[in-house]
């Protein structure tokens, strides 16, 4: 049964340059093996907000989360920089209703 950790945050940093962080984080997040998007709210009451959304396949994926997104100087990086650029983190594990 396929699930998404969905991580839902404002920013601390201009919309452009979380945006940008983003992109990276995405590059390299891929590169590693995750399934991740990034949704950007467009219209809303208040400020943008973010939706990271990474796919798991089942709750084992979670015990590889460290390994893949920091295993390397480049992904402690990464994480370290966009966690002190995000504003009001909430964080779901959500699968799809089937019929």
């Amino acid at each position: 049964m396929t699930m998404w950790h969905v991580e839902t945050f404002d920013t601390k940093v201009p919309p452009s340059e979380m945006e940008a962080h983003l992109k990276r984080a995405l590059k390299y997040w891929r590169s590693r093996g995750f399934n991740v998007r990034v949704f950007v709210t467009q219209y809303a009451l208040g400020p943008a907000m973010y939706w990271l959304c990474t796919e798991l396949k089942d709750f084992g994926d979670f015990n590889k989360w460290p390994e893949m997104a920091l295993g390397d100087d480049e992904g402690r990086e990464i994480m370290d920089q966009l966690m002190r650029m995000q504003l009001g983190v909430r964080a779901s594990l959500v699968r799809e209703l089937e019929v």
